[in-house]
C-alpha cells in the first residue's frame, strides 16, 4: 500500500514546474498544492485503481505504467509516466475511468485535489483550454501506443517498452523489469517475449543486468522499436 508522508514542499514545487501546470497562474497552483500530500508507491503497486474514484497525481520520481482495465479484469499497458508528469487526468475530467495507474518502480507522487481542478477549471477558461489541450495529448499518445501494439511485431513492441521504461543508472540505460511484466504490458506470453529479447540480445542491443535488462545500442533499439531496422 502507498505510504503517506509529510513530503518537502521542494519536491512537489519542483515536479509542477516541469509539469503542463506549470503554464497556469500562481493562484492555480497555491490552490492546487495547498491540500496536496505526498504519497511514496512501492514497485508493482496501484498508484489508482481502474473503475475507483478519479485521483490525480503529480510525479516527482519513479516510472508509471497507465493501464486499461476491462470489467473482466484483463489489463493492457496504455502509456508510460515519469518524473514531471501527471496522471489520471482522464478520470478527473470524466468523474472515473477504466484507467488505472501501476508503479513500474518505486514512485513518489503529490496527489492533488480533483474537486479545486473542477473548481478552476469551470470557472477559468485558460484552465479549461489546457486540460482540453492535455487530454487531447493523451488521447494521441495512446492511439499512438495501442496502434504500436496492435500493428508493430513482438520485437518492435518489446523494444518500444524498453525504451519507454528505461532509466539512467551508473550503468547506463537500465530497465528494471521482469519478463512477464513486458508480456503482460504487450498482450503476449513470458514465452514469446523471451524470445525476443533474446534476439535483441544476439543482436547486441541489449543485455542482461542485475537489476532487469540493460539497453546497450539505444538507436539500434529505436529503429527496431520504429520497424525501420529488419526483425531479427
Amino acid at each position: 500500500m502507498p505510504t503517506v508522508r509529510g513530503g518537502p514542499p521542494a519536491a512537489t514545487v519542483t515536479a509542477w514546474e516541469s509539469s503542463y501546470f506549470a503554464a497556469l497562474s500562481a493562484d492555480f497552483r497555491d490552490a492546487m498544492l495547498c491540500d496536496a500530500f505526498v504519497v511514496t508507491i512501492p514497485a508493482g503497486q496501484p498508484i489508482y485503481e481502474a473503475f475507483g474514484v478519479p485521483k490525480l497525481a503529480l510525479l516527482h520520481r519513479g516510472q508509471a505504467r497507465v493501464k486499461m482495465v476491462s470489467k473482466e479484469g484483463r489489463a493492457v499497458a496504455v502509456r508510460y509516466a515519469g518524473a514531471g508528469q501527471v496522471i489520471g487526468l482522464p478520470a478527473a475530467i470524466a468523474q472515473g475511468a477504466p484507467v488505472g495507474a501501476d508503479a513500474v518502480t518505486v514512485c513518489e507522487a503529490s496527489m492533488l485535489n480533483v474537486s479545486t481542478l473542477r473548481r478552476f477549471a469551470v470557472a477559468d477558461a485558460t484552465v479549461a483550454w489546457l486540460l482540453a489541450q492535455q487530454a487531447c495529448q493523451i488521447l494521441y499518445e495512446t492511439m499512438d501506443f495501442l496502434g504500436d501494439n496492435l500493428f508493430g511485431s513482438v520485437q518492435q513492441r518489446v523494444s518500444r517498452h524498453l525504451l519507454d521504461l528505461a532509466s539512467n543508472s551508473p550503468d547506463g540505460l537500465v530497465v528494471e523489469v521482469e519478463q512477464q511484466e513486458l508480456a503482460d504490458a504487450i498482450g503476449s506470453v513470458r514465452e514469446v517475449v523471451a524470445r525476443a529479447l533474446r534476439k535483441l540480445r544476439e543482436a547486441g542491443l541489449v543485455e542482461r543486468h542485475p537489476a532487469g535488462i540493460r539497453i546497450v545500442d539505444p538507436s539500434g533499439l529505436h529503429l527496431q522499436a520504429s520497424g525501420q531496422a529488419p526483425a531479427r
